[in-house]
């Protein structure tokens, strides 16, 4: 095939100091509130969204997996678009970005995984890549019928897994696989894919998780306990020690972060207040909470505290609150402290990204974080 046919794939092979990516649009908003600015999530609007960030040079659009909502049925945070269905959609309306669809490894059958990403891979040119999930949620595991296996069983499971996808992603013949987890005969997948490898990134925070993200991915996402920057500087080289020395390679390290811009910082924290505290959706936030950390009844009610506005605000990701000029000094700080590239998320993404692209954006570039867009 042409060379010239693959694209390159931003995430893997942007030169920008501070990559970016829009995390989370096929969804309804990156934060539990019901604020009347949530983000609508339906496909035009994802469109809008993905051919603006394409239009900026952002270098990825990734998306957010869930399969059962939090709380009761037809509660919003379940109205969440499937991501290898998304992706092939984003891929056909998109010309440069990644498209990163988020996947639930210990949910979905590797042999559909690797035929679904070729497939994305096709559509987009070698644009294809994977946000790889172990799973956490009870419901979505009663779901399909499958057991919630311990929290290292399931990164045990994970490997099996990828060492399967991988085979089928590369090989060219048909294969035999027997590991503790699968057992696959006269194995191939077809149509073949354009990339070696599609980009994986991996979000994993216990010893574990680094350890599987490491191992696999090239992108890992570090949640520091601490904002402040010398804080982050320590973890991203804890991150990036695990890599080099039980791996041998190197790794990029990105943090999600959630994005409220105002003119002026008073404004900016004003908003944020309304959003997350006056009209935050607490039921919704602490249902995750308990299900996702088994000992959080025992917590300090300060620390629970902290935790449900975090998720509120942006489902525990890093905060860039106030103006533009804030947001902008921010992320430098990030990047002196060794962070590759954000995962952003917006209340309402359509508007949030506009405002970003006109007056954070610019700040980037002339801090020599970013170049500008190339045009086509």
């Amino acid at each position: 095939m042409d060379d010239d046919f693959i694209k390159p794939n931003p995430i893997r092979d942007s030169t920008n100091k501070l990559k970016l990516s829009v995390f989370g649009a096929n969804g309804k908003g990156g934060a539990f509130t019901f604020h009347p600015d949530r983000f609508s999530g339906d496909w035009d609007a994802n469109v809008r969204v993905a051919k603006k960030a394409d239009e900026l040079g952002i270098e990825g659009f990734v998306s957010a997996s869930r399969w059962r909502a939090f709380g009761r049925g037809g509660h919003y945070s379940g109205d969440v678009m499937e991501t290898l269905t998304w992706a092939g959609a984003i891929a056909a309306v998109t010309e440069r970005i990644s498209v990163i669809s988020t996947v639930a490894v210990s949910l979905i059958n590797p042999a559909f995984v690797a035929k679904a990403e070729a497939t994305i891979d096709l559509i987009s040119r070698g644009r294809a890549g994977m946000n790889l999930v172990c799973g956490w949620f009870q419901p979505e595991f009663d779901l399909f019928g499958v057991e919630l296996k311990e929290h290292s069983d399931r990164y045990a499971y994970g490997d099996q897994w990828m060492e399967v996808f991988d085979k089928l992603w590369s090989s060219t013949e048909e294969f035999d696989l027997h590991n503790e987890a699968f057992s696959v005969k006269d194995a191939i997948s077809q149509p073949r894919p354009l990339q070696s490898r599609p980009v994986l990134l991996n979000a994993g925070g216990s010893p574990r998780g680094r350890q599987f993200a490491a191992q696999h991915a090239e992108v890992a996402f570090t949640i520091p306990d601490d904002p402040d920057p010398r804080a982050v500087k320590e973890r991203v080289a804890e991150y990036r020690e695990d890599a080099r020395k039980k791996f041998g390679k190197e790794i990029q390290i990105w943090l999600s972060a959630y994005v409220v811009q105002e003119d002026t910082t008073a404004e900016a924290e004003a908003y944020a207040h309304d959003y997350i505290v006056t009209q935050g959706d607490d039921e919704a936030v602490m249902e995750m909470i308990t299900a996702n950390i088994p000992n959080s009844q025992t917590m300090p009610a300060g620390r629970m505290a902290e935790m449900a506005y975090e998720f509120k605000a942006g489902y525990g990701a890093y905060p860039l609150v106030g103006s533009a000029s804030d947001i902008a000094k921010r992320i430098g700080e990030l990047s002196d402290a060794g962070v590759d590239g954000l995962m952003l998320l917006w209340l309402d993404y359509e508007d949030g990204l506009a405002k970003f692209a006109a007056d954070v954006l610019p700040r980037l570039e002339e801090a020599g974080l970013r170049s500008p867009a190339a045009s086509e």
